[in-house]
């Protein structure tokens, strides 16, 4: 019989401490009620079905850390940014393991029952990492430090005025919104919302998540240590938790199947045959997300200006081809639109599909009977980029469309250019519905390169997030999606599926389709088989 971890029995030495997190697990089943889902950040069983064992060190491979990784959640702009918060801290709410939003440390959060004017959030019972309680006045002190360090959290909530952000009691926090919208929890998701003490100090940073820093080689490798207090039951189930940074996934998967490490968090579905081929020691965890590498089609720019013509390339784009030459059948067809998850999408409209005669027939309408020359720029910005990019200019010449693929570095992509390319490649995903519109496509949206306005579809967009109503609110959505499906300027071909190469030994991965990273980062979960 396996002697119990001293982490086990020191938790399980307060049965009060037991019976409160039990509480817990119960409030989060029943928390925002609706669209909620209620999985939340509970205890998981074994993926494998087997008893999981406490204790050792989990080291977990990711694409690439960075020296500019933040410690500082609010300014995480880097993957290994996001790891770090995700481990140090928490967020009021997250999204499940459905792909909707949950509690997190959060225990409820309601709008007002009239208009979603205003919004209440209630705490649940958790600590900081130095043993003080989270209390309502940290949540005021954190929303107040994005709006008056202008950290980037701020761009994205403009409905919050933080001057009307106010303590009711110890672990309720009331926001008077600027003005009314549904979209508040889903704007809270991001890691980079997360709520840190009222005194947070980046450069020695306390959270209340379910490690603490240990040690940091930025660029190379983090540490860090189990948080004995964590509010989750159990989590996290390993004492120490390593986070080493590769160039690329197939180094990652190299580096898995030589034993220097457990988890590859993120590998390129070609690698897929590699890890297999590493005997029965090794699998692969892979779940479907919103997650898309999206050609954009700048209406600024000719040929795109026309409405045809944006609808040629969609109809020239074979998804299915694209699934399996690009993703090897580990990804999933796109219908032009976003957010597959959230409760509003729209899967009546029909699936786009190929239809070469009438791409061609369109470009004619639209002055290009001999077809037409168009620029492609992007950069390698996932593994499989450049390919689906090879691949949009084959299947596109077929209906008429000579592109040419120009390809460059990040640091130029993203650079004085962005938003200036006829058609370029960008990854998005991870929102809602409401958030991709906000941050892509509606009026001052602030990553719009395609420059696509409809004044139907901006009326629209005020109009839902301003619906309390589910329904009501949903129909707004799908006109909203019937709109962008017609005469929008994205062409969506595919969403991408995590994939997660392990050793056998460990277990305890979820499926978080609407989050970014691999299992979100939640790497609390994951633990070695007993």
């Amino acid at each position: 019989m396996r002697a119990p971890h001293p982490r086990r029995a020191r938790r399980r030495a307060s049965a009060a401490r037991a019976a409160l997190a039990a509480a817990l697990t119960l409030v989060l089943a029943a928390a925002c009620g609706g669209g909620s889902d209620s999985t939340g950040p509970t205890g998981q069983e074994s993926s494998s079905g087997t008893a999981a064992a406490e204790g050792g060190t989990l080291r977990v491979g990711v694409p690439s850390l960075s020296t500019s990784d933040s410690l500082d959640p609010a300014a995480a702009t880097t993957t290994g940014g996001y790891v770090i918060a995700r481990q140090l801290f928490d967020t009021l709410v997250e999204y499940g393991t459905g792909g909707q939003v949950a509690m997190r440390l959060a225990e409820s959060m309601e709008p007002d029952p009239a208009d979603a004017s205003s919004w209440t959030v209630v705490l649940r019972d958790a600590v900081w990492h130095d043993g003080t309680p989270v209390t309502a006045d940290d949540v005021v002190a954190t929303v107040q430090r994005w709006f008056s360090e202008q950290l980037p959290p701020a761009s994205s909530l403009p409905f919050i005025d933080p001057a009307r952000v106010t303590v009711v009691d110890e672990k309720t926090v009331h926001f008077q919104l600027g003005y009314p919208t549904m979209t508040f929890p889903d704007a809270l998701t991001s890691p980079t919302t997360a709520i840190v003490p009222a005194s947070f100090d980046p450069a020695t940073p306390i959270g209340s998540g379910p490690f603490k820093l240990g040690a940091m080689e930025p660029g190379t490798r983090v540490t860090f240590t189990a948080n004995d207090d964590y509010f989750v039951e159990d989590e996290p189930y390993v004492d120490t938790l390593e986070v080493i940074s590769f160039p690329d996934s197939t180094s990652e998967a190299n580096a898995l199947i030589g034993g220097q490490i457990d988890v590859a968090s993120a590998i390129d579905p070609t690698l897929i045959p590699i890890v297999e081929s590493g005997g029965d020691g090794f699998d692969v965890f892979e779940y479907a997300t919103t997650g898309t590498l999206t050609w954009q089609m700048n209406v600024e720019q000719e040929p795109f200006d026309d409405p045809r013509v944006r609808q040629a390339l969609r109809l020239a784009v074979d998804r299915d081809q694209i699934v399996e030459q690009v993703y090897a059948g580990h990804a999933s067809v796109g219908n032009d639109v976003f957010g597959p998850t959230d409760p509003a999408y729209d899967d009546t409209l029909a699936q786009r599909e190929q239809d070469l005669d009438k791409a061609r027939a369109l470009l004619a309408e639209a002055g290009y009977p001999d077809g037409v020359d168009v620029e492609l720029t992007a950069a390698p910005i996932q593994p499989t980029a450049t390919r689906q990019n090879e691949v949009l200019v084959q299947q596109a010449a077929e209906a008429g469309f000579r592109i040419t693929f120009n390809e460059v570095d990040s640091a130029t992509y993203y650079g004085d250019a962005y938003g200036t390319y006829p058609l370029s490649l960008s990854f998005w995903g991870f929102l809602s519905i409401f958030d991709q519109a906000a941050f892509t496509i509606v009026d001052n949206a602030p990553y719009n390169a395609t420059h696509w306005q409809d004044d139907e579809y901006n009326a629209l967009y005020q109009q839902a997030v301003r619906t309390v109503d589910d329904a009501e609110r949903t129909e707004l959505v799908h006109q909203m999606q019937a709109i962008e499906y017609d005469r929008g300027a994205y062409v969506v071909a595919v969403f991408l599926n995590s994939i997660t190469a392990h050793s056998t030994t460990v277990t305890g991965f979820e499926a978080y389709p609407n989050s970014d990273g691999p299992v979100g980062y939640n790497f609390s979960s994951l633990r070695f088989d007993g």
